[in-house]
């Protein structure tokens, strides 16, 4: 058979003993990118926590708003969270996009934002829902 110092045996991994080692490397390797993978969610969701931890007492549609900062850290609009909010990072941003709508803005009276369309008057309110983002009703 040949020299007992040429013959390769391979090391096996505890409770890997009848895989082959291409397989063995593989679940190593897939382990590995879970691992990382489980980190970056972790980090999301702290990154998370910490910028908006105060703002989670609020009564809002915070799975709505999670799914709707990238886009409103992204771009200059404001994004719709369901049929009656939208998260903007200042008031420019969300009078913009309602004119885009066809609203036309007419004033602001404190939280309260009046527009005119089709000869009609509409009312939206704001209120902050962290120290860089706000929270607006569509204009009623």
């Amino acid at each position: 058979m040949g020299h007992p110092a040429k013959v390769l045996t391979v090391k096996t991994v505890r409770g890997f003993e009848s895989l082959p080692l291409r397989q063995i490397m593989f679940y190593q390797n897939y382990k590995k990118i879970i691992s990382i993978l489980f980190v970056v969610i972790l980090a999301i969701v702290l990154s998370y926590l910490t910028i908006f931890g105060r703002a989670l007492k609020q009564n809002e549609n915070h799975l709505g708003i999670a799914f709707a900062l990238p886009q409103t850290i992204l771009t200059s609009e404001a994004i719709n969270i369901d049929d009656e909010t939208y998260l903007a990072k200042n008031r420019k941003s969300f009078i913009e996009t309602m004119e885009n709508q066809g609203f036309i803005f007419a004033e602001q009276m404190g939280s309260g934002y009046f527009f005119e369309k089709d000869g009609n008057r509409y009312i939206s309110t704001s209120r902050m829902y962290s120290s860089h983002f706000m929270v607006f009703t569509y204009p009623k």
